[in-house]
């Protein structure tokens, strides 16, 4: 039973880890993408260098996402 609670514990923890990172990522989104959809940009370069970096942030979260759950429940499930 007390591995049963510590897999739920760490799948828990796993969950609340990359809910976290969303939202710091949501917010580097809303700063860079979206900032610069909303508003008329000055400048061309300097608008698509904030989406591009908004949208690598984004796409890293991703791919980091995938390999955090991947090795992290691999570890859990195989002990």
């Amino acid at each position: 039973m007390t591995s049963l609670k510590r897999n739920l514990a760490a799948v828990l923890a796993l969950i609340l880890l990359v809910w976290v990172s969303f939202l710091a990522v949501s917010y580097v989104i809303s700063v860079t993408v979206f900032y610069t959809l909303e508003h008329y940009p000055r400048d061309i370069v300097l608008s698509v260098l904030r989406v591009v970096i908004g949208l690598s942030i984004a796409g890293a979260w991703i791919i980091g996402w995938y390999a955090l759950t991947k090795i992290w429940l691999y570890k859990v499930l195989l002990k």
